[in-house]
């Protein structure tokens, strides 16, 4: 009873923000309930323990004088992909499936970044769309979303070298945000097992320097009650936060530093990285990407700037068009049954890492995916049907993931 007010609210406003439309109307109360929902999930998050984080957050700068230290570095060595992408995108929307029939040698494999575990049906638009277009294309099954970017890297290893012997393909990674990172490591890590297998690397809104949504929330202040939080919303054992902090930890500044100054990618696989800002209201991400902007003067999609997503010696796609880092990787539709096939398939592939000892350690709460996850998707996509002009002049996720697989293909592989 006490979210009522609240659902009012919300409900009153996207309504306004909606119009008229049935459609957009009955998306507005969509939207509304969802929200409702997502707050659900902070009721039992103690108020004290709200105010420590929320003040904590406003006097902190931790991620001052980072933020695009590798775009700094990366200076001269890489290649400006805008107009490579915009030939290879206006090719996609002429005829959707025809970079991906050139690329018929190869199998994409799609790696969902940070947690993303959580979120049903995450990156299965792009995988289904690749399929109808021809292209041999799975999300990973081996990659942990709570797993560390070094045990991810394994993980990838093992996977692509499994797909090679099953189809006989060389493989492109197509990684999204922290997926994109692992992607790099696997690269960096096991180059003698991958640089006959591997054709390349494409990064999608991926921190390569770090993030500092990630930085700042872990600041010494931060880190404990973090920690605390992550164990609430994600229905976690007491005392199981500190594990969730490790793939946060390892898109800080300061642990991407070290470790792209000792594993850096090799240069003969050819590298793509792709990067959003969002400067939408209306955008789910809108109110993170203003504290970046407010805080350190920055452009990001929410959770990663621009120049964090760049990478030394890549094509780097920046696009003008509207996304934030959600647009590209969370469901257009949501199917009935889309939390009871997300929590089957999080089981199977855990059972399969825990087989194969692919996982950090074992992992101990309720099934995946958790309540706060599920709302999140739910949000994000109603709230986009609500109020569709802000993504009506941007291309649709799955082709420009086809574009982004044409400026890759066009450079020498290894």
């Amino acid at each position: 009873a006490r979210d009522l007010p609240a659902a009012a609210a919300a409900a009153e406003w996207l309504d306004a923000a909606a119009g008229d439309s049935v459609a957009r109307l009955r998306a507005a109360r969509e939207a509304a309930r969802a929200f409702v929902d997502a707050r659900a999930s902070w009721t039992e998050v103690p108020a004290d323990l709200m105010r420590q984080m929320s003040n904590a957050l406003a006097s902190t700068a931790a991620s001052r004088g980072d933020v695009g230290w590798l775009d700094d570095e990366a200076a001269g060595t890489t290649i400006d992909g805008e107009s490579a992408f915009e030939e290879a995108l206006e090719g996609v929307l002429a005829r959707p499936g025809s970079v991906l029939a050139t690329g018929a040698e190869y199998f994409y494999l799609l790696v969902p970044g940070l947690f993303g575990s959580y979120y049903p049906r995450y990156y299965a638009d792009v995988e289904q769309a690749f399929r109808d277009r021809g292209a041999q294309c799975r999300i990973s099954r081996l990659v942990d979303g709570e797993g560390a970017v070094v045990t991810n890297a394994k993980a990838l290893a093992r996977e692509i070298e499994d797909i090679h012997a099953e189809t006989g393909k060389r493989v492109v990674i197509i990684g999204h945000s922290k997926g994109g990172v692992d992607g790099g490591a696997a690269l960096a890590l096991h180059d003698d097992r991958l640089r006959k297998l591997v054709r390349g690397l494409i990064a999608v809104q991926s921190p390569f320097g770090g993030s500092p949504i990630a930085t700042d929330l872990l600041s010494a202040p931060l880190a404990d009650p973090v920690a605390s939080l992550l164990e609430i919303l994600v229905s976690a054992p007491k005392g199981d936060g500190a594990r969730l902090l490790e793939p946060i930890c390892d898109l800080t500044y300061r642990e991407r530093r070290a470790f792209l100054a000792a594993h850096p990618i090799p240069s003969h696989y050819p590298v793509v990285s792709f990067a959003t800002a969002t400067k939408s209201a209306a955008a789910g991400l809108f109110p993170s990407a203003r504290y970046i902007d407010n805080r350190y003067g920055e452009p990001s999609d929410g959770l990663v700037c621009v120049r964090d997503a760049q990478i030394p010696r890549a094509v780097c796609v920046n696009v003008k068009f509207e996304n934030d880092h959600a647009d590209c990787v969370f469901p257009s539709r949501h199917p009935s049954d889309m939390v009871d096939a997300h929590a089957r398939a999080q089981a199977e592939n855990l059972a399969l890492r825990q087989r194969l000892g692919l996982c950090d350690s074992p992992r101990r709460g309720p099934p995946l995916p958790p309540p706060v996850g599920v709302s999140v998707v739910a949000a994000q996509r109603a709230l986009a049907d609500a109020l569709p002009e802000r993504l009506k002049s941007s291309p649709a996720s799955v082709d420009y993931h086809e574009a982004l697989v044409g400026v890759l293909l066009a450079r020498p592989g290894p």
